[in-house]
């Protein structure tokens, strides 16, 4: 079965400092595979790394079975990749449309970009309700669904998410679970990159662990809640 994206032994650095050593990821299609780590753990390093921010030293990135190690950004979102960055950031000026629009820059088509509006404001009601107000007027939580609609709006075969729990209350954090695994049910591979292993676990498939820039578990995600080895890893 052809991979939604598959890491082949990724080595990364800043420098002369090694911040990922020997990292090996297969995401499925149709799944949503997380990656768990502690702060300094390199998770953001290997999103920097799959978005062509930050060029890996050794190993292949392969994304529906064709290689893109060494594209540039703009041609990586072009394949079908899409991320949800870490703290949401969106454009606090600009209205929610007006950042809803900004994941559509590749788009061409103005009949696909309404119809893919449509979606999104049928998942987040309220962005529907509040689409001229200026994004940095809005509630935290709010923010989180432009940020999550706005990763939507070309229609990525795979959403990267980056800790969508940062900031946000538990009963906000559990809203914006469910939204991811009813993203998946919909049809779009998800790998969700986070700190908060329960909730994390609850909706994903399958789970790695990353811990000082190396992968040192991996699995199912329900024999990963119950592995011993994992939570001394995880919590150091």
């Amino acid at each position: 079965m052809r991979q939604a994206l598959t890491v082949n032994h990724i080595s990364a650095a800043y420098g002369k400092a090694d911040v990922l050593s020997d990292v090996n990821i297969t995401i499925e299609p149709g799944r949503i595979t997380c990656l768990l780590g502690a702060n300094g753990a390199g998770k953001s390093t290997l999103i920097k790394v799959l978005l062509g921010l930050l060029k890996p030293h050794t190993g292949e990135i392969f994304f529906e079975g064709e290689n893109i190690t060494g594209l540039q950004p703009h041609e990586i979102i072009g394949r079908g990749i899409a991320c949800i960055p870490e703290g949401r950031r969106i454009f606090p000026k600009m209205t929610v449309e007006e950042n809803l629009y900004m994941g559509a820059y590749q788009e061409p088509s103005n009949e696909k970009i309404r119809e893919k509006m449509l979606e999104v404001y049928t998942l987040f009601p309220r962005l529907q309700e509040r689409r001229a107000q200026l994004a940095g007027t809005m509630s935290g939580g709010e923010q989180a669904m432009v940020s999550i609609g706005r990763g939507l709006m070309h229609s990525p075969q795979l959403l990267i998410i980056d800790e969508p729990s940062l900031g946000l209350s538990p009963a906000l954090v559990s809203d914006n679970f469910r939204i991811i695994r009813r993203i998946c049910e919909a049809g779009t591979s998800v790998f969700l990159v986070e700190q908060n292993v329960r909730q994390t676990l609850a909706i994903s498939s399958y789970g790695y662990v990353l811990s000082q820039g190396r992968i040192v578990a991996h699995g199912e995600a329900r024999a990963l809640r119950d592995d011993v080895a994992v939570k001394e890893a995880y919590f150091g």
